[in-house]
């Protein structure tokens, strides 16, 4: 209390000092307090400035690191037209601007110069300021619906009282169309992410994302393998079946039972081997089970309602030009792809080949068309881990009853895909715990900021 007392009275000695040196004193004390404030008065300027930059910038370069179709000339236009829009008072302020943009990423740098309250006293009447933005495109989700169609209508469809639940990957529609997806159902669907290159009808959750990236054909050039015969009328075997003791049994398709429409009927307690099935498959017995590789099918594949099939490590590749896929409510089937080889992921791949020509080494091209509609009733007892992969199909899948169907991984990658009826489809991509490679694609409509 002494010391305080102390110092008042030597300020009030000072005011009343009359020989000038207080007025000295305030003086030199003046210019420090002036420069102070001068200082704190840019800093608080400065840092005003460099927010509203910073936030401009960053909303421009994910703005415009997401639509599909710009150049790289319109996606630059576009960043910068975003800037301005969120900071129209830039304009005017001789702000420069470089803009580098394409379609992985946009990096944004701005500089200005901002009043400075110091000019007089430093001789410099403005301060330079400079942010930057840098926007990329992610590919973390995993997608594990995928509509192949570019231009039609209703390419992902989910109708009648159907369930879709898959909220660790995303659903991707390429169609450009502004009904790309449609959804009627009660309870809308809910994904990590719905993204469609046109528009989208419907509930979602959430939002469907429009304006995005068509996802490539992950499996478009995937080369078909080696099968270890040929479909012609001297060989045409491949099927095994095991009896009391063991033993096995090879067995041409023209000793098998067939369909009205030529199919070879698999029956009760089969084991089929990998190979080629010349005229289609229809396993309609029970306990057939699936030695692992891969199943070369021409003509249609058919699990019927009384079905029981079992199979780890296999792929059925569907060989043909409108062969179809086949799941009757209430087969039960259990099918996991195999986790490594050419096929690895693939439980079903649909390959448009035309026979007379594929015998003499002609593979045709992709028609890039719908040829053919599969259908998989998800009641009963499906659980297939791995994809079902039908690049020229369209894919229905449906069930009479709510049951669910679910597994730790599946995907569908088809031409068009419309889930219908009461099906309940819980679908997860968790590859580790299936035991599979990662799934793919990802989707790259996601845009984050790196810095």
């Amino acid at each position: 209390m002494r010391v305080y007392k102390q110092i008042r009275q030597k300020f009030k000695n000072l005011r009343q000092d009359e020989s000038g040196q207080f007025a000295v004193w305030a003086a030199i004390m003046g210019i420090p307090l002036l420069v102070g404030i001068g200082v704190a008065l840019d800093m608080e300027n400065g840092v005003r400035y460099k927010k509203n930059l910073e936030a401009s910038l960053d909303a421009a370069a994910l703005a415009a690191v997401q639509p599909a179709l710009l150049s790289d000339a319109e996606r630059k236009a576009y960043a910068e037209d975003v800037f301005y829009n969120n900071y129209p008072e830039a304009k005017d302020s001789g702000l420069i601007l470089n803009t580098d943009a394409s379609r992985e990423e946009v990096e944004m740098t701005a500089t200005m110069d901002i009043p400075s309250f110091l000019g007089g006293i430093i001789g410099q009447d403005k301060l330079a300021i400079r942010e930057h933005a840098k926007a990329v495109l992610t590919k973390s989700d995993t997608i594990c619906v995928l509509a192949l169609d570019e231009l039609g209508q209703g390419t992902v469809e989910f109708e009648d009282d159907a369930i879709f639940n898959a909220p660790t990957c995303s659903v991707q529609v390429n169609s450009s169309h502004p009904s790309a997806l449609i959804s009627s159902v009660l309870t809308p669907p809910i994904a990590r992410n719905f993204c469609s290159t046109g528009g989208a009808v419907g509930s979602y959750y959430p939002r469907v994302k429009t304006n995005c990236s068509p996802v490539e054909d992950p499996y478009a050039e995937l080369p078909i393998p080696d099968a270890a015969a040929a479909c012609d009328e001297r060989f045409q075997v491949v099927i095994r079946r095991r009896n009391g003791n063991g033993a096995g049994r090879a067995y041409l398709e023209s000793q098998l039972n067939e369909t009205a429409d030529g199919s070879s009927i698999i029956p009760d307690h089969a084991t089929l081997s990998p190979g080629i099935y010349c005229r289609g498959l229809e396993i309609s017995g029970a306990n057939v089970s699936l030695e692992p590789g891969v199943y070369h099918i021409w003509g249609d594949l058919r699990f019927t309602q009384n079905a029981g099939v079992y199979g780890d490590g296999v792929t059925f590749i569907l060989k043909g030009e409108n062969n179809r896929l086949l799941v009757d409510e209430g087969a039960q089937v259990w099918l996991k792809a195999p986790s490594s080889g050419l096929t690895a992921g693939l439980v079903f791949w649909q390959k448009y080949l035309v026979l007379r020509d594929y015998l003499r080494g002609i593979v045709a091209n992709d028609p890039k068309r719908l040829i053919a509609t599969s259908e998989i009733n998800s009641g009963g007892g499906l659980h297939i881990v791995g994809t079902a992969y039908l690049p020229n199909h369209k894919l229905i899948v449906t069930s009479e009853n709510a049951v669910s169907s679910q597994s730790p991984a599946t995907s569908f990658i088809a031409y068009q895909i419309e889930f219908s009826g009461k099906t309940n489809m819980q679908v997860a991509v968790d590859h580790v715990a299936a035991g599979l490679p990662p799934i793919v694609p990802y989707t790259d409509d996601g845009a984050r900021l790196v810095d």
